[in-house]
């Protein structure tokens, strides 16, 4: 019956959620075990990419992505806090905070070409 059906799909979903001593990191260190700093790099670096986009001055700007770098920090440590499936680890922290830098470091390069080519105008 439907129910059944119904009864099985719910208790993978909690059998999922419930598992003891293997986190969601098990596989990627398994297949990588340099780690997977660089998919960390590329989504924080799209977070801070998406937050240069959405606030506008260049003031503004470089306090949102300060508050992104502060965020991903406490992301980072608080995970073992909230869930069984994540642990800390030093290398993702250094991804999020190169996948961040560079957008500031991009940033901060516009900017100061802007600056340079209205100075000359």
């Amino acid at each position: 019956m439907w129910s059944d059906i119904a009864i099985k799909w719910w208790g993978n979903i909690v059998s999922f959620f419930l598992r003891v001593n293997h986190d969601a990191t098990t596989t990627v260190m398994n297949n990588r075990p340099g780690g997977d700093a660089d998919l960390h790099a590329v989504i924080w670096g799209t977070c801070a990419l998406l937050v240069v986009i959405a606030f506008v001055g260049f003031k503004t700007r470089i306090f949102a992505l300060a508050c992104l770098a502060v965020w991903t920090v406490f992301v980072e440590i608080a995970q073992p806090w909230f869930t069984d499936l994540r642990a800390r680890q030093a290398g993702d922290l250094v991804g999020n905070i190169m996948g961040i830098g560079f957008v500031l470091i991009v940033l901060l390069v516009t900017q100061a070409r802007v600056r340079q080519i209205s100075a000359t105008k």
